[in-house]
């Protein structure tokens, strides 16, 4: 890992709707992958070749050129040259399919610098949002992740490119509909929901375990597909289509297990050996930052 001061450049003719506005103001509101504070304070700006303070007012019809430097989060990763396959795409956001057997991003389980992360600094260098998770007091860089899927999982995954859209797919992701497809093993009911805590057990650090502990409580909907009869030899096998309502750490593998349908592939949650875990973010129903439409990214399953 390493740290890389990127500078930006830009230029631009004020507009009669943006007069009377702070330089470092409008450059915020103009390129939003750059903070307030960042324009502020790390930034030179040029009136028509005659440098200016942060402070200073725009007029109508002057010429701009700034430049900022940044200590861009991205570039503490190593870019990885994958290719990535985009399901949908904004200025603001995009939409990827992760596939199987890949991690999201590095983690003391996954000390590699081949994960979905890497690819994207690869591909979209410091065009996203930062985001960082705190492990043991210091900062770690996860650019442009809304929320995560399992290396076992495929599926659907939502990237921010801008620090607003983050924000807003963060504070609103409770809302959005966020459908699986699941092989288990057994033969479950037309339809089930499941509630519980899910906390770390305490015996396994790699697994986590169903409570009835308030804390960190979780909602799994499920509806049955189709069912594979079984016989003496081979169970039952059924499709199902899953619903969460929160998105906690192996959340559906953990709550199917619970009520005895096991994962198909999910031995670490007792689920019958197989070529992969049967596991796949689906769709994901969402509300564009920008236009405030409903937007629905799919992709079909692998199984």
């Amino acid at each position: 890992m390493f740290t890389k001061i990127i500078m930006f450049k830009a230029e631009f003719t004020v507009l009669e709707s943006e007069a009377g506005q702070r330089v470092d103001a409008l450059c915020a509101l103009k390129y939003p992958h750059i903070s307030r504070s960042r324009w502020t304070k790390h930034a030179e700006f040029l009136c028509e070749e005659m440098e200016k303070n942060a402070k200073t007012k725009v007029k109508t019809g002057e010429e701009w050129e700034v430049s900022c430097a940044e200590e861009s989060n991205v570039d503490h990763l190593e870019p990885w040259d994958y290719p990535l396959e985009i399901l949908a795409e904004t200025d603001t956001y995009l939409v990827i399919n992760k596939p199987y057997g890949i991690s999201v991003h590095p983690s003391s389980s996954e000390n590699s610098n081949e994960t979905m992360v890497n690819a994207l600094v690869h591909h979209f260098g410091a065009n996203l949002a930062e985001n960082y998770d705190e492990i043991e007091g210091r900062k770690v860089a996860r650019p442009g992740l809304v929320h995560r899927l399992d290396k076992t999982t495929s599926g659907v995954l939502l990237i921010a490119k801008t620090n607003q859209a983050h924000k807003f797919f963060q504070d609103n992701w409770k809302d959005f509909e966020k459908t699986y497809y699941a092989k288990v093993q057994g033969g479950p009911p037309a339809n089930g929901k499941i509630e519980s805590g899910i906390v770390r057990d305490p015996y396994n650090r790699k697994k986590m375990k169903a409570t009835q502990d308030p804390d960190k409580w979780s909602v799994t909907e499920f509806e049955t597909i189709s069912i594979k009869p079984g016989n003496d030899v081979i169970k039952s096998e059924a499709l199902l289509k899953v619903n969460i309502k929160t998105g906690r750490t192996h959340q559906i593998r953990v709550h199917l297990s619970s009520i005895g349908f096991p994962v198909i592939g999910d031995e670490l949650y007792d689920g019958p050996a197989a070529k992969r875990i049967m596991l796949h973010a689906t769709s994901l129903k969402f509300i564009d930052p920008d236009t405030g439409k409903e937007v629905l990214v799919e992709k079909e399953r692998p199984f």
